[in-house]
């Protein structure tokens, strides 16, 4: 359905139920409020009715004394403005005086009569109207006393009432439909008009322009349009390779700066509980330092964001002593891995150097010494660094549960959990390996995986020397 059908029959459906809505809310006032008055003006003829004809006198008993003049006068009265009277003496519950209404009232009826304080009860049929009041003398029932009426104009007001919400409708329909009519050419020309723009945009035509600026939603959406059109025009080439990058930012970002994050903090809270000696405490602060002057590093290295649209990593490349990095992570970790039950034991050539930026080769060793103690339990985790074929070599080792060659194959994908449960329960992103590959790679270097279910897993990093190295 077109939107011209549909807001004309919005238009019109709004406008019948108001009409019907108020209408009945209206017809409802009306009918109670006529209810109400014949109810009030019948208690009032009751309370009259009883005060003109009824007399009381004390002798043995008390009895019900109607004095027949008065009410035939009463009545007469009564009857000229539609009501009718009748009296029900309380010893038989019958009629003794009036000839309209039952002959007698049911003991229920009597009874809920004089329940009340006020001693009234009305009962309606159909448009019949009737007021039960009881009379009292003394403490002692007397009897009852019937008015009756019927509730003048009801039928006549619906009828007028439905009368006049008919012709509402019709008029109110017509002129509904009329302006819908126009506001919906009108909202369905400016529609249809951007819709044909949006479609020549899917179809690669950035060079459209909208004529429509009003100041109303549909003049601000049409701006809109031409300035989305500008946009998609200027970086067409540029948007899918920009979100990538800003994934890869992102990602690779929070994961580097929790490497020296995690250091300060494991450092921190051996002091604040007097873990390590006083004379490994100006060791901690020192390496804390040298942790938070790396965190700031690596926040400025990230903040290039020119360098990462270029896809342009700089690596500060220099001689460094390869057998103190390792020391220093092991010492790093050792606290961890002791929550593990497992130990981390360091060897290899104490002479050995390597040559890179340290900030990634440290990020390297932390991630596959963290991610061994992750999966160790109980166990020995070995570290080494050695030279072979001008290029230095680097080996973590661990006795713990393993992986599949699928899992080996996985490994380096990005978000791979070898073991999701375990990775979770650490709080790891599962990025890590990803990143060490992505490192290795910039240095024309290589990883090696011997893994074996339940038995262990061995990584290999080689990283070839400055002569070689890009």
């Amino acid at each position: 359905m077109k939107i011209m059908h549909q807001q004309m029959l919005a238009f019109l459906a709004i406008l019948m139920t108001m009409i019907v809505i108020v209408g009945f809310l209206f017809a409802q006032f009306m009918f109670h409020s006529v209810y109400e008055q014949t109810y009030s003006n019948l208690n009032n003829y009751a309370t009259t009715f009883f005060s003109l004809v009824v007399d009381t006198e004390e002798d043995n008993e008390k009895k019900l004394n109607v004095d027949p003049s008065a009410f035939k006068t009463a009545r007469k009265v009564m009857s000229d403005q539609g009501v009718e009277v009748s009296i029900y003496d309380n010893k038989t519950h019958k009629r003794v005086y009036g000839s309209t209404g039952p002959k007698k009232i049911s003991e229920t009826l009597w009874q809920e009569t004089f329940s009340g304080d006020a001693r009234i009860k009305r009962t309606r049929t159909g448009e019949q109207l009737s007021v039960y009041r009881g009379w009292m003398y003394g403490g002692e029932k007397l009897g009852v006393v019937r008015v009756s009426r019927q509730i003048v104009g009801r039928s006549a007001q619906s009828t007028m009432l439905l009368e006049e919400m008919v012709a509402a409708m019709v008029i109110g329909g017509t002129l509904a439909m009329s302006l819908a009519a126009v506001i919906s050419w009108r909202w369905s020309h400016v529609i249809t008009d951007m819709q044909q723009a949006t479609e020549q945009m899917t179809e690669g035509n950035y060079e459209l322009k909208l004529t429509r600026t009003g100041k109303d939603e549909l003049g601000h959406l049409a701006r809109d349009i031409n300035n989305l059109s500008l946009a998609l025009r200027v970086q067409s080439d540029e948007i899918i390779e920009q979100e990538e990058r800003r994934k890869q930012f992102m990602a690779n970002a929070s994961h580097e700066m929790r490497t020296p994050l995690t250091t300060m903090s494991g450092l921190l809270e051996g002091l604040a509980y007097d873990v390590f000696p006083e004379e490994e405490k100006s060791r901690a602060y020192a390496l804390m330092q040298k942790e938070t002057q790396r965190l700031i590093r690596l926040v400025e290295e990230n903040l290039d964001y020119e360098k990462l649209r270029a896809n342009k990593i700089v690596l500060r490349k220099q001689k460094i002593d390869a057998y103190k990095m390792i020391s220093d992570l092991s010492n790093q970790l050792a606290s961890k891995a002791a929550h593990e039950e497992t130990t981390i034991a360091v060897s290899g050539d104490q002479q050995a150097t390597v040559f890179g930026d340290q900030d990634r080769l440290t990020q390297v060793l932390f991630n596959l010494i963290n991610n061994a103690i992750q999966f160790t339990q109980k166990g020995q985790i070995k570290v080494s660094v050695g030279r072979q074929h001008n290029a230095t070599i680097f080996k973590v080792a661990d006795t713990g549960i393993g992986m599949t060659a699928e899992q080996v194959d996985n490994v380096f994908e990005r978000y791979y959990k070898a073991d999701p449960s375990r990775m979770s329960t650490k709080g790891e992103s599962g990025i890590g390996m990803a990143i060490v590959k992505q490192i290795i790679t910039l240095y024309d270097g290589d990883i090696a995986i011997d893994s074996t279910p339940k038995v262990g897993t061995t990584i290999t990093v080689t990283i070839p020397d400055q002569q070689t190295a890009n």
